[in-house]
Protein backbone atom coordinates (compact mmCIF):
# COMPACT_ATOMS: atom_id res chain seq x y z
CA UNK A 1 0.00 0.00 0.00
CA UNK A 2 2.81 2.51 0.87
CA UNK A 3 4.12 1.67 -2.62
CA UNK A 4 1.01 2.57 -4.30
CA UNK A 5 0.60 5.94 -2.34
CA UNK A 6 4.41 6.96 -3.28
CA UNK A 7 3.47 6.11 -6.88
CA UNK A 8 0.85 8.16 -6.99
CA UNK A 9 2.22 11.19 -5.39
CA UNK A 10 5.40 10.66 -8.16
CA UNK A 11 2.65 11.37 -11.08
CA UNK A 12 1.13 14.26 -9.07
CA UNK A 13 1.17 15.49 -12.92
CA UNK A 14 0.58 12.51 -15.44
CA UNK A 15 3.85 13.49 -17.61
CA UNK A 16 6.11 13.14 -14.82
CA UNK A 17 5.85 9.36 -16.01
CA UNK A 18 9.53 8.06 -17.76
CA UNK A 19 9.47 4.09 -19.08
CA UNK A 20 13.76 4.16 -19.63
CA UNK A 21 16.61 4.57 -17.85
CA UNK A 22 18.10 6.40 -20.78
CA UNK A 23 17.92 10.31 -20.97
CA UNK A 24 18.27 12.46 -24.42
CA UNK A 25 16.24 15.07 -23.48
CA UNK A 26 18.02 17.22 -20.98
CA UNK A 27 16.89 20.15 -18.73
CA UNK A 28 17.76 23.54 -20.31
CA UNK A 29 20.49 25.08 -18.18
CA UNK A 30 19.52 28.60 -18.19
CA UNK A 31 16.24 27.43 -16.53
CA UNK A 32 18.41 26.57 -13.13
CA UNK A 33 20.69 29.48 -12.96
CA UNK A 34 19.54 32.60 -10.30
CA UNK A 35 17.70 32.53 -6.92
CA UNK A 36 14.77 32.33 -7.98
CA UNK A 37 15.10 28.90 -9.87
CA UNK A 38 17.47 27.10 -6.94
CA UNK A 39 14.38 24.71 -6.26
CA UNK A 40 14.04 23.98 -10.00
CA UNK A 41 17.96 23.30 -9.70
CA UNK A 42 17.41 20.99 -6.43
CA UNK A 43 14.79 18.65 -7.79
CA UNK A 44 17.01 18.28 -11.09
CA UNK A 45 20.29 18.22 -9.80
CA UNK A 46 18.65 15.97 -7.01
CA UNK A 47 15.84 13.97 -8.03
CA UNK A 48 14.35 11.08 -6.79
CA UNK A 49 13.78 9.71 -9.66
CA UNK A 50 14.53 10.91 -13.43
CA UNK A 51 13.55 9.22 -16.29
CA UNK A 52 12.48 9.29 -20.16
CA UNK A 53 9.63 8.66 -22.31
CA UNK A 54 9.59 8.50 -26.04
CA UNK A 55 7.56 8.03 -29.04
CA UNK A 56 4.42 9.03 -26.99
CA UNK A 57 1.99 9.95 -30.13
CA UNK A 58 -1.20 12.28 -29.81
CA UNK A 59 -3.22 12.84 -33.09
CA UNK A 60 -3.97 15.80 -34.83
CA UNK A 61 -2.09 19.35 -35.19
CA UNK A 62 1.08 20.65 -32.96
CA UNK A 63 -0.99 23.78 -32.70
CA UNK A 64 -3.81 22.45 -31.52
CA UNK A 65 -2.02 20.07 -28.51
CA UNK A 66 -0.06 23.21 -27.59
CA UNK A 67 -2.75 25.22 -26.92
CA UNK A 68 -4.46 22.57 -24.86
CA UNK A 69 -1.17 21.97 -23.09
CA UNK A 70 -0.63 26.20 -22.52
CA UNK A 71 -3.87 26.38 -21.30
CA UNK A 72 -4.66 23.51 -18.55
CA UNK A 73 -7.52 25.57 -17.04
CA UNK A 74 -9.61 25.64 -20.18
CA UNK A 75 -8.44 22.20 -21.16
CA UNK A 76 -9.33 20.83 -17.56
CA UNK A 77 -13.08 22.31 -18.11
CA UNK A 78 -13.08 20.87 -21.95
CA UNK A 79 -12.27 17.72 -20.80
CA UNK A 80 -14.99 17.87 -17.23
CA UNK A 81 -17.76 18.54 -20.44
CA UNK A 82 -16.48 15.65 -22.48
CA UNK A 83 -16.47 13.46 -19.40
CA UNK A 84 -12.81 12.37 -19.90
CA UNK A 85 -11.26 14.05 -16.73
CA UNK A 86 -12.15 15.09 -13.11
CA UNK A 87 -9.49 17.29 -13.19
CA UNK A 88 -9.80 21.12 -11.73
CA UNK A 89 -7.32 23.77 -12.93
CA UNK A 90 -7.20 27.12 -11.68
CA UNK A 91 -5.28 30.02 -13.04
CA UNK A 92 -3.57 31.94 -10.54
CA UNK A 93 -1.12 33.90 -12.29
CA UNK A 94 -0.12 34.46 -15.74
CA UNK A 95 2.07 31.45 -16.33
CA UNK A 96 0.84 29.83 -12.73
CA UNK A 97 -2.24 27.27 -12.12
CA UNK A 98 -3.06 25.11 -9.32
CA UNK A 99 -4.73 21.68 -10.30
CA UNK A 100 -6.76 19.30 -8.18
CA UNK A 101 -7.42 15.79 -9.27
CA UNK A 102 -10.22 15.07 -6.78
CA UNK A 103 -8.31 11.86 -6.05
CA UNK A 104 -5.66 13.29 -2.79
CA UNK A 105 -3.32 15.01 -5.93
CA UNK A 106 -3.23 18.96 -5.99
CA UNK A 107 -0.49 21.48 -6.80
CA UNK A 108 0.52 24.37 -8.32
CA UNK A 109 2.26 24.32 -12.01
CA UNK A 110 4.69 26.89 -13.33
CA UNK A 111 5.02 27.02 -17.23
CA UNK A 112 8.49 28.20 -17.57
CA UNK A 113 9.38 28.07 -21.28
CA UNK A 114 6.87 27.42 -24.14
CA UNK A 115 8.46 27.84 -27.97
CA UNK A 116 9.51 26.29 -30.93
CA UNK A 117 7.87 22.60 -30.11
CA UNK A 118 9.62 22.69 -26.34
CA UNK A 119 7.44 22.82 -23.19
CA UNK A 120 9.13 23.02 -19.46
CA UNK A 121 6.95 22.86 -16.51
CA UNK A 122 7.81 22.97 -12.43
CA UNK A 123 5.37 21.67 -10.51
CA UNK A 124 5.58 21.52 -6.16
CA UNK A 125 2.58 19.64 -4.33
CA UNK A 126 1.36 16.86 -2.45
CA UNK A 127 -0.46 13.41 -2.07
CA UNK A 128 -2.79 12.96 0.88
CA UNK A 129 -4.87 10.54 2.08
CA UNK A 130 -6.39 10.92 5.68
CA UNK A 131 -3.23 11.31 7.96
CA UNK A 132 -1.06 10.50 5.04
CA UNK A 133 0.82 13.48 3.64
CA UNK A 134 3.42 12.98 0.78
CA UNK A 135 5.35 16.29 -0.82
CA UNK A 136 7.22 16.90 -3.39
CA UNK A 137 8.35 18.86 -6.43
CA UNK A 138 8.32 17.95 -9.90
CA UNK A 139 10.13 19.54 -13.15
CA UNK A 140 9.35 18.45 -17.25
CA UNK A 141 10.86 18.92 -20.26
CA UNK A 142 8.75 17.78 -23.36
CA UNK A 143 9.54 18.16 -26.43
CA UNK A 144 6.63 18.17 -29.37
CA UNK A 145 6.95 17.19 -33.45
CA UNK A 146 4.23 17.48 -35.91
CA UNK A 147 4.34 14.54 -38.50
CA UNK A 148 2.37 12.90 -40.79
CA UNK A 149 1.55 9.80 -42.15
CA UNK A 150 -0.57 9.29 -45.21
CA UNK A 151 -3.44 11.93 -44.70
CA UNK A 152 -3.59 12.36 -41.22
CA UNK A 153 -1.36 14.59 -39.18
CA UNK A 154 0.04 13.59 -35.35
CA UNK A 155 2.46 14.65 -32.88
CA UNK A 156 5.27 13.06 -31.31
CA UNK A 157 6.26 13.84 -27.76
CA UNK A 158 9.32 13.18 -26.01
CA UNK A 159 9.38 13.56 -21.76
CA UNK A 160 12.17 14.41 -19.50
CA UNK A 161 11.03 14.27 -15.91
CA UNK A 162 12.89 15.40 -12.81
CA UNK A 163 10.96 14.07 -9.34
CA UNK A 164 11.74 14.88 -6.10
CA UNK A 165 9.88 13.66 -2.88
CA UNK A 166 10.31 16.27 -0.30
CA UNK A 167 11.15 13.37 2.21
CA UNK A 168 14.13 12.54 4.06
CA UNK A 169 13.45 8.96 4.06
CA UNK A 170 11.39 8.78 0.77
CA UNK A 171 14.58 10.59 -0.86
CA UNK A 172 17.65 9.07 1.14
CA UNK A 173 15.65 5.60 0.07
CA UNK A 174 14.99 6.77 -3.79
CA UNK A 175 17.11 3.81 -5.46
CA UNK A 176 15.53 1.50 -3.28
CA UNK A 177 11.50 2.66 -4.41
CA UNK A 178 13.28 3.71 -7.94
CA UNK A 179 11.65 0.33 -9.36
CA UNK A 180 7.82 0.94 -7.73
CA UNK A 181 7.62 4.54 -9.25
CA UNK A 182 8.72 3.62 -12.50
CA UNK A 183 5.80 1.39 -12.85
CA UNK A 184 3.10 3.60 -11.19
CA UNK A 185 4.45 6.39 -13.68
CA UNK A 186 4.51 4.47 -16.50
CA UNK A 187 0.55 3.20 -15.94
CA UNK A 188 0.01 6.48 -15.24
CA UNK A 189 1.31 8.48 -18.59
CA UNK A 190 -0.52 5.86 -20.58
CA UNK A 191 -3.84 6.91 -19.07
CA UNK A 192 -3.12 10.64 -19.77
CA UNK A 193 -2.33 10.01 -23.09
CA UNK A 194 -5.40 8.03 -23.35
CA UNK A 195 -7.41 10.57 -21.88
CA UNK A 196 -5.94 13.34 -24.07
CA UNK A 197 -6.27 10.88 -27.19
CA UNK A 198 -10.92 10.65 -26.85
CA UNK A 199 -10.55 14.34 -25.89
CA UNK A 200 -8.85 15.09 -29.29
CA UNK A 201 -11.14 12.63 -31.21
CA UNK A 202 -14.07 14.66 -30.24
CA UNK A 203 -12.82 17.87 -30.65
CA UNK A 204 -11.70 16.77 -34.36
CA UNK A 205 -15.10 15.04 -34.75
CA UNK A 206 -17.22 18.20 -33.80
CA UNK A 207 -16.14 20.41 -30.99
CA UNK A 208 -19.31 22.26 -31.51
CA UNK A 209 -21.35 20.46 -28.70
CA UNK A 210 -18.28 19.95 -26.51
CA UNK A 211 -18.03 23.79 -26.61
CA UNK A 212 -21.66 24.42 -26.11
CA UNK A 213 -21.19 22.16 -23.04
CA UNK A 214 -19.08 24.15 -21.01
CA UNK A 215 -20.60 26.17 -18.46
CA UNK A 216 -22.14 29.52 -20.17
CA UNK A 217 -20.51 32.47 -20.23
CA UNK A 218 -17.50 31.37 -19.80
CA UNK A 219 -14.05 30.36 -22.47
CA UNK A 220 -15.24 32.80 -25.25
CA UNK A 221 -11.97 33.57 -26.12
CA UNK A 222 -10.44 30.22 -25.47
CA UNK A 223 -13.16 29.11 -27.62
CA UNK A 224 -12.89 31.08 -30.47
CA UNK A 225 -9.03 30.75 -30.40
CA UNK A 226 -9.72 26.65 -30.38
CA UNK A 227 -11.90 26.97 -32.92
CA UNK A 228 -9.65 28.91 -35.21
CA UNK A 229 -6.93 26.67 -35.12
CA UNK A 230 -9.28 23.15 -35.20
CA UNK A 231 -9.57 24.84 -39.12
CA UNK A 232 -7.94 23.32 -41.57
CA UNK A 233 -7.34 26.30 -43.58
CA UNK A 234 -6.52 28.70 -40.24
CA UNK A 235 -2.94 29.93 -39.07
CA UNK A 236 -1.31 29.79 -35.84
CA UNK A 237 -1.32 33.00 -35.14
CA UNK A 238 -3.78 32.51 -32.02
CA UNK A 239 -1.49 29.79 -30.70
CA UNK A 240 1.85 31.53 -31.46
CA UNK A 241 0.50 34.40 -29.42
CA UNK A 242 0.39 32.25 -26.03
CA UNK A 243 3.16 30.60 -26.56
CA UNK A 244 5.80 32.77 -26.88
CA UNK A 245 7.52 31.84 -23.63
CA UNK A 246 11.11 32.08 -24.25
CA UNK A 247 14.19 31.23 -21.85
CA UNK A 248 14.91 34.35 -19.37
Amino acid sequence: MRGKKIGLFLVLFPLAALATEVTTLPFPEDLLRGEERQSVKEVVEESTAHQQMNDLRLPGRQDVITYLLMHPDFTASLGRAAGVSQYTVERRGEVEYWANDHEGLEGRIEVLHAQNGQLVLYAEGKYQSGIIRIPGRLALVVHASERKDQESFYVENSVSSYVRVDSPLFHGLRFLFRPLVAHAAEKRIHRFFDTINRLLTELHQDPEPLFQALPPDTWQQEVDELRGLLTPSSTSSAGARTLNIPYE
